[in-house]
C-alpha cells in the first residue's frame, strides 16, 4: 500500500500532557521525516506554535472539553456522542484518497467521544488506534477504585461494577461514564477492522483480560526525550528521586514514607492534590514542584534512583526508561507497566507495593558497589532507538503498510 495522507486524531492542539504529547509528537515527526500529507485532527484548544510552524495541516474544532463545558447537559450528551466532531471528520475524509490515508486515532474521551470511530468504519477508511489507557474497557479509564484508593477487578458494566462507586467525583459521574462506556463498546467493537497499537506488554496482559481480543493489534512503545545522553555514576549519590503527579494511585505517599523509614535523602517533582499533606508531614523531603527538562536533568546527577511507587495499572510510563538512558536504576512497584522496563538485579528492582519491600529495597540501595554495577548494567542496557522520533515513525509506517 502506498500511502499518501496520514491523519492524527486526538482531543487536544495543544501538548496537554500523557497522551497528547504523544499524538502531537507524531504530527511534528510525520511532518519532519516523511513526505506525506500530515494532518491533525482536534478537538479542543487553539493549536500550539509548535504545530503551526510545523507543515502539517490542521483542523481545529475549537470544542470545549467536558470538564470546561460550562453547559453541563451539552457536556453530558456531547460526552457519550459528539455527532459534531464525527460529521466534521467525516468532511476530512471525504477529500482524501480513501485507499492512500491512514488514519491514527490516539485520544477521544474528553472531547470527540466513539464518534470518530464509527465515521471511519462507515467510511472504510484503515483506522489505527494507539491504545495509551484503559477506555476501551473500563468506564473510568484506570481500572482503579478512587473511593477505595485500590485496583479494581470487577468485570467492567458487570453489575458489580455498576454498583461500586469507583469515581474520583461522585456515584452519578459513574453512572454517567457506564452510559458513556456501553455506547462506545456498540461503536468500537463493532468496528471489525481497527487495528490495535498497544504501549506495553503488561496494559495489553490487563486489558484483553477485559475486552475481546483484537483481529489485528501490534505493539509499539512511545517515544521518549532524553536529550543529550551521559552516564551518571549513580553510586556518588545520594538522593533518591519520585517524579509525577501527587495523587494518590501515583504512590508519592508510598514515597515518602519509605525514603523516611529508610533514613536517605529524597526529591519529589511534581505538584497535585496530596502537595500540601506531604510536605507537612515529610519536612525531611524536598519537594520542588513541576521543573523543565533541564531542571530534571540537574536532578539526574545528583540521584542515586529513582523510584516509581505507582498503586495502579499505569499503561507506559515514560520517566523511567528517561532517567534508565542516563545509567539511572530505578525501584518500580510491581502492578504497572514499568516492570516492561526493569530486569531485576541488572537495572533496577521491581517490589509489591507495600512499605517493608520498599524499605528493604532502598536499604540495598545504599550499598555503593551494588549501586555502581546497577548504574553500569542500566545505561549499557538502555536502547538508543527508543530516543528517537524517526524510530517511532518508521515502526508505524511498517505496520501501516502492512496488509
Amino acid at each position: 500500500m502506498e500511502i499518501k495522507n496520514i491523519v492524527i486524531v486526538c482531543d487536544y492542539a495543544f501538548f496537554e500532557g500523557g497522551a497528547a504529547n504523544v499524538a502531537l509528537q507524531s504530527v511534528l515527526a510525520f511532518a519532519k521525516y516523511t513526505d506525506l500529507n500530515v494532518y491533525c485532527f482536534a478537538g479542543n484548544g487553539e493549536p500550539c506554535e509548535a504545530l503551526k510552524d510545523s507543515r502539517a495541516k490542521i483542523v481545529a474544532l475549537e470544542m470545549p472539553d467536558l470538564l470546561g463545558n460550562k453547559n453541563k447537559m451539552d457536556a453530558f450528551i456531547k460526552g457519550i456522542y459528539n455527532k459534531r466532531a464525527g460529521e466534521e471528520l467525516r468532511k476530512l475524509l471525504l477529500t482524501l484518497d480513501r485507499e492512500r490515508t491512514i488514519v491514527h486515532i490516539h485520544t477521544w474521551t474528553k472531547v470527540l467521544s466513539s464518534s470518530v470511530f464509527e465515521v471511519c468504519d462507515k467510511l472504510k477508511f484503515r483506522t489505527f488506534l494507539t491504545v495509551h489507557e484503559y477506555f476501551l474497557a473500563c468506564p473510568n479509564g484506570a481500572l482503579y477504585d478512587y473511593v477505595e484508593h485500590k485496583i479494581c477487578e470487577a468485570s467492567p458494566l458487570s453489575v458489580k461494577c455498576l454498583l461500586c462507586n469507583c469515581d474520583a467525583r461522585n456515584y452519578p459521574q459513574k453512572i454517567w461514564r457506564c452510559i458513556r462506556q456501553a455506547k462506545q463498546n456498540s461503536v468500537i467493537r463493532n468496528f471489525d477492522e481497527l487495528n490495535y497499537i498497544f504501549i506495553s506488554e503488561h496494559q495489553e496482559s490487563q486489558l484483553l483480560k477485559r475486552m475481546p481480543t483484537p483481529k489485528r493489534k501490534y505493539l509499539v512503545k512511545n517515544p521518549i526525550n532524553v536529550g543529550n545522553r551521559m552516564h551518571i555514576p549513580a553510586e556518588n549519590n545520594s538522593k533518591f528521586l519520585y517524579i509525577g503527579r501527587l495523587s494518590i494511585e501515583k504512590g508519592p505517599q508510598l514515597f515518602c514514607e519509605a525514603i523516611t523509614k529508610a533514613g536517605v535523602p529524597g526529591v519529589v517533582i511534581g505538584k497535585g492534590p496530596l502537595e500540601d499533606e506531604l510536605k507537612s508531614q515529610y519536612p525531611n523531603i524536598e519537594f520542588t514542584g513541576w521543573l523543565s527538562k533541564e531542571q530534571i536533568d540537574e536532578q539526574l546527577k545528583m540521584a542515586r534512583a529513582l523510584i516509581f511507587p505507582s498503586l495502579w495499572y499505569e499503561g507506559s510510563p515514560l520517566t523511567v526508561p528517561e532517567v534508565q538512558a542516563h545509567g539511572i536504576p530505578c525501584i518500580v512497584t510491581d502492578c504497572s507497566s514499568a516492570t516492561d522496563d526493569i530486569v531485576p538485579g541488572k537495572n533496577g528492582e521491581i517490589v509489591a507495593s507495600n512499605i517493608s519491600d520498599m524499605v528493604e529495597a532502598i536499604i540495598r540501595f545504599k550499598d555503593n558497589e551494588y549501586v555502581k554495577r546497577l548504574s553500569r548494567m542500566t545505561y549499557e542496557l538502555f536502547d538508543e532507538k527508543r530516543c528517537s522520533e524517526k524510530w517511532y515513525i518508521d515502526n508505524l509506517m511498517k505496520i501501516y503498510t502492512e496488509r
